[in-house]
């Protein structure tokens, strides 16, 4: 124990003597570490962890299954038969997200709100901190209206007064009482951002209708032994004999996690990939350190020391650098951590979970550990393979190093630049695939367009809203302003709703669906949308007058193929038996962002859509084309919106850009980790060239003095350096092009419009890594080229 206790200060006392060695060996260390933990408690929190429900591990997804073998969301009734009649489900609850006008003591705003079905609750284990659940009877239209609020939103809007319960909220002009608060930290699945909560409140008219959708999610928690292919053969058969709709079922945790999943796996295994550079790179400053401490080493074996005394050092050194790396990378993963809950996009399933804590403590022990040990290892085992007392023999470290040791120097220069290049042409398929989807042609123009939400305060909200628009066009500066039902790229606003349309026979379970929106005359100016043909909508487009609507051309594809949509008659079941006559088609637009492709969809006039309440109450959006800046535009329109505050409430402009920017959040997140992991290892990789040939550049001193003696010119000795580093750069291309060739494929799911082995991009990753390792060797190059032969070779 004397003797181990011995080394380690030893150990200790080396490295200190040597803090530029030191500090570059704990720095790629840590870089390495501290990326690894940081986005292993990433996919530890999102994928792994087990969910922070009751008996996770037999929570499932249930999704309802059409004819055409589609899943899609379950219906009210359905959701009735199947909690009467199932026995292999513990328990089966279901929820609604959608969205609804909230007027909270700091007023109103569009707020994300779900209905729950009272059995959710116990579904999924959740009781209130505060007040109660649901009750059954509460699922029914009928009851008295209330809420259940999260956590936050308690602390927020009534700073977390105990007697909240009671008090109520406005939804959608109508008073709910909050009856209960959430604990800290509960949450629905895929409703993390969602504060309030409403029961289902179904209609007999809804449990009425066996086939009709509802956009309920459903969650089952399977009884004990009972498997998932045995709920579904019941459920199946359930389904069948009720509407003939079939059952998709699924664990929760893959569901939740289906989207994120691949671009959590790919950027984990990135950051291991740069741990990999990371070690290798340590290693290889331990070799080369190791060989310049030749002669001291083999001075310490012929004074008693014993070869595994040398070789424990070597790798107690290792495992000193390890762990103060592991140190200061485990700071810098708590730093990530942090920085990943603040600014990762949506999409990251359970962020809220994650901090820093013993599993990620651990991880980045063990990571150190075995980094320092690999590090390590490999100088020890070069130390087994060396005559020691030859290197006494040989001049010690002047001595020219051996073909094996320059071998394994080579070959960890090699692996570096191998894997900096794998991860160099992964940035490179992301930056493609991200300048292909920027690409992607919207079906309207975002530039210069400024949005406002409009919220009903009061009776008459719809002239508000019309003497709005014609104070918004008097601002000048402005071109155009219009009102529309739901707003474009503002995914959460939509209204779906089967048609019936002339010449088709769609049935209960191959229903035809269309998106339905409103919008006044002037909004395709305002918003850069084109008419393809017909008419656009008009004033005179009234309540009493003939119904009509415009389709897009994705509609006209697939309801009126081989026909003339003008003049064709669209029934909607919302709308009852009215007939709306085509009279325009307008071009696609992607309505919920540049990833979806455009649906069927239908434009309503503005006082035609109100004619059905529930779908007109919950506001309008002001439009508006100007090139004011955003602030003076801000200005006037308050001052337009001021007389009518009494009807509407006027949210604050948005420009729709923003909105746009949303659909690019998680791409552009995945690939600003892609770019700092392949800049690190390029980084990495320099260090390695460069310390490696700077290393091999003195080692080889008396070869090039008496090379430029004999006559050698300056050039040549420089050429005959960056020779060297072109051909380890050439053989670490090889490598990491077949790599990349293999390993691109797991980023399939991650690219649009770009193949996983676009030619384009890895010849620019190699170019890219020809110039980091040309610009590693030139400064060793240029040294060598100045080497004085008659100074070198008096000294040796």
């Amino acid at each position: 124990m004397a003797g181990l206790i011995a080394d380690l200060r030893q150990g200790v006392r080396g490295l200190l003597r040597q803090p530029g060695f030191t500090a570059i060996a704990v720095l790629a260390l840590a870089i390495g570490v501290g990326s690894a933990t940081a986005m292993f408690s990433v996919v530890d929190t999102a994928l792994v962890r087990p969910l922070p429900y009751l008996a996770p591990e037999r929570q499932m997804r249930l999704a309802s299954v059409n004819a055409r073998g589609e899943q899609v969301p379950m219906g009210a009734a359905e959701f009735l038969h199947l909690a009467k009649h199932v026995t292999t489900l513990e328990a089966l609850g279901v929820y609604f997200p959608h969205r609804a006008t909230l007027t909270t003591p700091s007023g109103p705003r569009l707020s994300r709100v779900a209905s729950l079905s009272a059995s959710l609750f116990t579904t999924l284990g959740i009781s209130p901190s505060r007040g109660r659940a649901f009750e059954p009877a509460e699922d029914l239209a009928g009851r008295a209206p209330v809420a259940i609020v999260s956590d936050a939103f308690w602390r927020r809007e009534f700073a977390a007064d105990p007697a909240v319960l009671g008090r109520t909220l406005q939804l959608d002009r109508k008073p709910v009482t909050i009856v209960g608060v959430l604990p800290a930290g509960a949450t629905i699945p895929r409703l993390e951002k969602y504060e309030v909560f409403v029961p289902l409140a179904i209609t007999p008219e809804q449990a009425a209708l066996t086939a009709a959708r509802s956009g309920y999610f459903g969650v089952a928690r399977l009884k004990p032994s009972v498997s998932a292919a045995a709920a579904k053969a019941e459920l199946d058969a359930i389904l069948h004999g009720f509407n003939g709709y079939g059952i998709a079922i699924e664990p929760l945790l893959g569901w939740l996690t289906a989207e994120a999943a691949p671009a959590l796996r790919a950027a984990f295994g990135g950051v291991l990939l740069l741990l990999l550079i990371a070690c290798a790179n340590v290693a290889l400053l331990l070799l080369l350190r190791g060989t310049a401490r030749g002669r001291d080493l083999a001075i310490r074996a012929a004074l008693g020391g014993g070869r595994g005394r040398v070789i424990f050092q070597q790798v107690a050194e290792g495992l000193l650098l390890a762990l103060a790396g592991g140190a200061l990378g485990l700071v810098f993963a708590g730093f990530a951590v942090r920085a990943v809950v603040a600014f990762a996009p949506e999409g990251i399933p359970r962020l809220r979970e994650l901090h820093v804590d013993v599993r990620m403590a651990s991880f980045a022990l063990v990571a150190s550990l075995l980094a320092g040990a690999f590090a390590g290892a490999v100088s020890s085992w070069h130390s087994l393979r060396s005559d020691l007392f030859a290197l006494l023999k040989d001049g010690g470290a002047a001595a020219t190093p051996g073909g094996s040791r320059a071998r394994v120097r080579d070959g960890l220069v090699v692996a570096q630049l191998a894997v900096a290049l794998l991860l160099a042409a992964g940035a490179g398929l992301l930056v493609r695939s991200m300048e292909r989807f920027a690409a992607i042609p919207l079906g309207l123009d975002p530039a210069n367009v400024q949005t406002a939400f409009l919220y009903p305060q009061g009776p008459g909200f719809s002239s508000a809203t019309e003497q709005l628009v014609t104070n918004a066009r008097a601002i000048p500066g402005v071109e155009q302003a219009a009102l529309v039902g739901y707003l474009p790229l503002h995914v959460a606003r939509t209204w779906e709703d089967s048609i019936k349309v002339a010449g088709r026979n769609p049935t209960d379970t191959t229903p035809d669906i269309a998106a339905l929106n409103w919008f006044t005359p002037g909004y395709l100016a305002a918003s850069g949308m084109r008419l393809v043909k017909g008419r656009d909508l008009a004033t005179s487009d009234g309540a009493g007058s003939a119904p009509v609507a415009l389709v897009n051309q994705t509609f006209v594809n697939r309801f009126f193929a081989g026909r003339e949509p003008i003049g064709e008659l669209v029934r909607s079941y919302d709308w009852g038996e009215t007939a709306f006559t085509v009279v325009g088609v307008v071009q696609d637009v992607r309505q919920w962002g540049p990833a979806v492709e455009p649906l069927p969809e239908m434009y309503l006039p503005k006082l035609q859509f109100a004619q059905n309440e529930e779908a007109y109450g919950t506001g309008a959006v002001l439009v508006m084309k100007s090139r004011l800046p955003a602030y003076a535009l801000a200005s006037a329109l308050r001052a337009a919106g001021a007389p009518l505050s009494p009807q509407l409430q006027l949210g604050p402009p948005q420009p729709l850009d923003e909105y746009l920017d949303f659909h690019f959040r998680q791409r552009r997140f995945q690939l600003d980790l892609a770019l700092a992991f392949a800049a690190a290892a390029l980084v990495l990789s320099a260090l390695g060239v460069y310390g490696a040939m700077a290393f091999s550049v003195a080692q080889r001193r008396r070869e090039l003095a008496v090379r430029s003696a004999l006559g050698a010119q300056a050039r040549q000795i420089a050429r005959l350096v960056l020779a060297r580093g072109a051909w380890l750069a050439l053989i670490g291309t090889c490598f990491g092009t077949a790599g990349a060739l293999w390993l691109s494929r797991f980023l399939a799911s991650m690219l649009y419009g770009v193949g996983e082995r676009d030619p384009l991009t890895l010849t620019i990753a190699v170019a890219t890594l020809a110039l980091v390792t040309f610009a590693a060797t030139l400064a060793p190059a240029l040294k060598a080229a100045r080497t004085d032969p008659m100074v070198a070779l008096r000294s040796e």
